[in-house]
């Protein structure tokens, strides 16, 4: 009775070793597994831009190259209050990193800067005031605007010309770097002026019907220079709708696929259009080294951009 009893409490022993040790390796893999597996809040503008849309898929793209991510998509379709709102869901809901493409950069200064009190922050494309994010991912837009000037000053010859540039958003970090560019190449062409600067809000429509009702009344118009493609697109709309002739447009962005700059300046549609990177393949790359700790992280990465023309694609 008494070795039926004592093999009783050794077998209970026995099996409740194993169950502890059954508790302690799941513990310990669900514990490494929640380490290991990263969660990236990507806080968008907009996604009307065909250029934002490019932007999620590269980072799309780029994390589906690694098993640890998970990225949670947040639009704020050119809201602020709703791109503020975002940030903070994502923070909420547990995102050990945030990619922000700010839609308004003095708007979001401080969401930004209270964001990155508690976890990493990659800015795309356009800064905040300060230095309160981990990385600036970004095009060298005055690169863009210097080029652009010196674009239009080929093509001008010696002839006058009067150009009309469309901005994307008024006082946007990017915008004001394309338009001092831009302003300081022509500086040096006595024949080039500025007829006007026109918000486009980043929207083709609203650049076709801007422009419309320009083109109407003003035909001294050669050159029209938009920050964007699509916005240059509208441009494009709005010569043939208004039966304007000779009027050359000059887009920003340089992306492939339907409607793309590439594609318009193939066709003629546009006389030329310059990469503007959208650093979401860089985000995803940086952000696994930030979220590892790594050393030598820059605060800036300055994206080169290049002017296309339709000889260039020929090559």
């Amino acid at each position: 009775m008494k070795n039926r009893r004592k093999t009783f409490y050794i077998s209970v022993i026995i099996i409740f070793i194993f169950i502890l040790m059954f508790f302690s390796v799941y513990l310990y893999k669900t514990s490494t597994e929640k380490k290991d597996t990263f969660i990236i809040g990507m806080s968008q503008a907009n996604l009307y831009e065909p250029w934002r849309i490019y932007m999620n898929k590269e980072i799309q793209e780029e994390a589906k190259k690694h098993s640890n991510i998970k990225i949670i998509f947040k639009d704020a379709g050119g809201d602020v209050e709703k791109q503020k709102k975002d940030i903070e869901d994502l923070i909420n809901f547990g995102a050990d990193l945030l990619i922000v493409s700010i839609n308004d950069s003095k708007e979001l200064t401080s969401t930004v800067r209270k964001a990155y009190k508690s976890i990493p922050v990659i800015l795309l494309d356009r800064a905040v005031d300060g230095y309160d994010y981990s990385l600036y991912i970004g095009a060298d837009t005055k690169s863009i605007g210097v080029q652009a000037g010196e674009f239009i000053g080929e093509l001008s010859g010696n002839d006058k010309v009067n150009v009309i540039e469309v901005q994307g958003i008024l006082d946007s970090s990017t915008d004001k770097e394309i338009t001092s560019g831009f302003k300081e190449a022509i500086s040096k062409y006595k024949n080039i002026s500025i007829d006007r600067t026109i918000v486009g809000n980043w929207k083709k429509n609203e650049t076709q019907d801007k422009l419309e009702e320009i083109l109407k009344e003003d035909k001294s118009v050669n050159i029209i220079f938009a920050h964007s493609d699509y916005m240059a697109l509208g441009a494009y709309y709005a010569i043939v709708s208004t039966n304007s002739k000779d009027i050359k447009i000059i887009g920003v962005d340089g992306l492939e696929g339907p409607q793309g700059g590439i594609e318009l300046v193939k066709n003629g549609v546009l006389q030329g259009t310059f990469t503007c990177r959208t650093g979401g393949k860089e985000a995803i790359e940086y952000a696994l080294k930030i979220l590892n700790k790594e050393d030598d992280i820059p605060k800036k990465i300055i994206l080169e951009c290049n002017k296309i023309v339709k000889d260039t694609l020929s090559n």
